[in-house]
């Protein structure tokens, strides 16, 4: 017998757009730690928000980790980074400043998964990317996501009532 997806309540909508904010702002936090902790070839442009730039340079401190034991890994348009404490993940969209903010669905549920505080909500999604895939295009057509590119979303300035 096959369990029915759990249907989204308002207060689960509101408590998913509210993890959307808490991922972009440990996105840009991890972003800006990569900058600031790594020797980065043209840091000048990077700092000023060319973050395609970034690359997987060596950490000052001649550690393996970034501080708070986050590791990285820059590849193609995004950098994975997974705390080796905790296990959070963030698959960051990399760019410019806007893109920090830019979720694909299956990235965005692997961060709801690794994260203690929202966990709990990827019981709504039995299958990770079709079914947040479905939500974020909903989302979409409310004018509360705006589609970016490919399978990347991000948070639009409206506010809902």
């Amino acid at each position: 017998m096959r369990l029915e997806m759990l249907a989204l309540t308002k207060e689960t909508t509101d408590e998913l757009l509210e993890a959307m904010d808490t991922y972009k702002r440990i996105a840009q936090e991890l972003i800006d730690k990569l900058i600031s902790e790594t020797r980065q070839a043209e840091n000048e442009e990077i700092i000023n928000g060319a973050y395609h730039l970034l690359s997987n340079e060596g950490v000052f401190n001649g550690e393996e980790y970034l501080s708070g034991n986050w590791h990285f890994d820059v590849h193609g348009e995004h950098c994975m980074f997974e705390n080796a404490e905790t296990g959070q993940t963030l698959e960051v969209s990399l760019g410019n400043k806007d893109d920090v903010g830019n979720m694909d669905p299956y990235f965005f549920y692997n961060f709801l998964k690794s994260t203690a505080n929202y966990e709990h909500l990827i019981a709504y999604f039995e299958n990770p990317f079709g079914d947040m895939l479905d939500f974020f295009e909903r989302l979409a057509a409310q004018n509360v996501l705006i589609h970016v590119h490919g399978v990347e979303y991000r948070k639009t300035n409206v506010v809902r009532v």
